[in-house]
């Protein structure tokens, strides 16, 4: 009864607890990673966000997403890859910094996320891109949304509170 009972508690926690987000800074952030742009479509795309897929780990990342809407820059350092991804996120009128977040799973880097903090004027929220993280097998699936209050923003012309 015992081990029954371990079962139902630890089960949960081991399958849902694999993924782990932490937030780092941008000195943490080293070793040669595939560089996966997201969207990019125009200037100043809030949907845009990149992710850095560490090379020497078995773990790959899958977006949830269509493949038009990312491109994949494969093994670069990470000098380099941080210096692309300043070229492509950075805008002064629009962003303030940027965010760096590790990834891991069942405790091993798989890699990191960055993505831009706006002004809180432009969107009225900080991040308008969301992420979440899923094991699925030997790989993380990433799902991405843009927040709804910045979607109504830019599909009613700027106006959030505006019905359809």
């Amino acid at each position: 009864m015992k081990i029954l009972i371990y079962l139902i508690i630890l089960i949960p926690i081991h399958v849902y607890g694999e993924i782990s987000l932490f937030p780092v800074e941008e000195n943490m952030i080293n070793g040669e990673f595939n560089v996966i742009i997201y969207s990019n479509s125009y200037i100043n795309d809030p949907e845009t966000f990149i992710i850095f897929d560490k090379t020497d780990d078995n773990i790959d990342f899958s977006l949830y997403a269509p493949s038009f809407k990312s491109k994949v820059i494969p093994n670069l350092k990470d000098t380099e890859a941080l210096k692309i991804s300043r070229e492509i996120l950075y805008n002064s009128s629009f962003i303030s910094s940027f965010k760096y977040t590790e990834i891991k799973i069942s405790g091993i880097t798989a890699g990191f996320e960055i993505k831009p903090v706006y002004f809180p004027w432009i969107f009225g929220i900080l991040e308008p891109v969301e992420t979440i993280y899923k094991k699925k097998n030997n790989s993380i699936e990433v799902f991405i949304r843009l927040n709804p209050r910045v979607e109504r923003q830019i599909n009613n012309g700027g106006n959030s509170d505006k019905d359809d």
